[in-house]
């Protein structure tokens, strides 16, 4: 399969990653990116997508998935591709740039790269029993797929012993649509939610909810850990859970969602072979250019004196990044300064 050329491989589909493709649209510079999450505006999207920040400059405040929209809007005149899904499992230095490869086989050829993967990939954390390993969605086996980060639509629950670990919003809001959809008709399932503390990350409306589904018959509440499984011809059939006093129960499983949330992890970025401090790359401020000719790093991934973890700063991280791109990517060209507001060749590429 030929790989995918672009001038710019940006890793990270975060607010500074977007806003990295427009000012490097407004520089003419083609650009393609990949993320690890399956959606755009990594910690606004996935961590916060509902709190307001209020230090968005001309924007008294804005929620963390409307700023994303926001710059999906503004880049569009763009149409950059993003591979979303997938984390970069190889950067190669090459003559004429960077051949750059993920862990879904995807293959790249760059002139430059932007790392923009703010404190690191999002993965969803998962349960640390390596017996759960052949049964999850996303592992290579041969097995059936029976543990899940979520329940997929095509997956069927209704007479189904299904289980959902996790004391998040997420995680029990997940448990009572189940629950109701398991007992709908004559065909019943079992819905339990498991958790290692009785006090979970709820209130309000949700913690109502859960309760009446609890105290109604619906959904089951088990305090304890999964510890342990038990299988059947390649099958996940059992959970085995050990209570805060040690005590052991078997309960029935056929499906198991692992809702505990995302976590931040580096991953491959540091076997890149690029200069690091305190897990941060390190840049020249002035270009934000790490100690590998070509690659820049902007946003929470990189550290400089005086560096600050803002959204407002990784805007400006970007704007300068993408004019030293272009000043590399185009070394016999003067790179004038043009202003939005007045440029009519900026005007004509956004379409205004």
């Amino acid at each position: 399969m030929n790989p995918i050329q672009t001038d710019v491989l940006i890793i990270g589909a975060g607010p500074v990653g977007l806003f990295q493709v427009f000012q490097l649209g407004l520089q003419e510079i083609s650009a393609q990116v990949v993320d690890a999450h399956t959606e755009i505006g990594g910690q606004c999207s996935a961590l916060y997508p509902d709190k307001f920040i209020y230090d968005i400059p001309g924007v008294p405040r804005i929620t963390g998935q409307q700023l994303v929209d926001q710059l999906q809007t503004q880049i569009s005149p763009f149409k950059a591709p993003f591979h979303l899904g997938q984390c970069v499992q190889s950067i190669l230095t090459k003559e004429d740039g960077f051949a750059v490869t993920t862990d879904t086989g995807t293959h790249f050829k760059a002139r430059s790269i932007i790392i923009a993967a703010g404190v690191g990939a999002f993965v969803h954390r998962e349960l640390p029993l390596p017996a759960l390993k052949p049964f999850r969605v996303n592992t290579p086996q041969s097995f059936s797929p029976q543990v899940f980060t979520h329940l997929p639509e095509d997956v069927q629950i209704k007479g189904k012993a299904l289980t959902v670990y996790g004391a998040n919003e997420s995680a029990v809001t997940l448990a009572i649509k189940a629950s109701k959809q398991a007992h709908s008709g004559t065909d019943s399932g079992s819905t339990v939610l498991v958790y290692r503390r009785e006090k979970l990350e709820i209130e309000g409306q949700l913690l109502k909810d859960f309760e009446d589904a609890v105290s109604s018959g619906l959904l089951q509440f088990r305090i304890a850990q999964i510890t342990s499984i038990q299988t059947n011809q390649s099958l996940l059939t059992h959970l085995i859970l050990t209570d805060t006093k040690g005590n052991e129960d078997t309960i029935p499983c056929d499906i198991l969602i692992e809702s505990l949330g995302l976590s931040p992890k580096l991953g491959p970025l540091v076997d890149w072979g690029i200069e690091m401090e305190r897990k941060a790359l390190k840049v020249n401020p002035e270009t934000f250019a790490t100690s590998t000719a070509g690659i820049y790093a902007v946003g929470d991934i990189n550290t400089y004196p005086g560096k600050r973890k803002l959204i407002l700063s990784g805007f400006h991280e970007a704007t300068l990044a993408a004019y030293a791109i272009a000043a590399r990517l185009r070394e016999k060209e003067i790179n004038l300064l043009e202003y939005t507001s007045a440029s009519t060749r900026i005007h004509k590429l956004l379409g205004v």
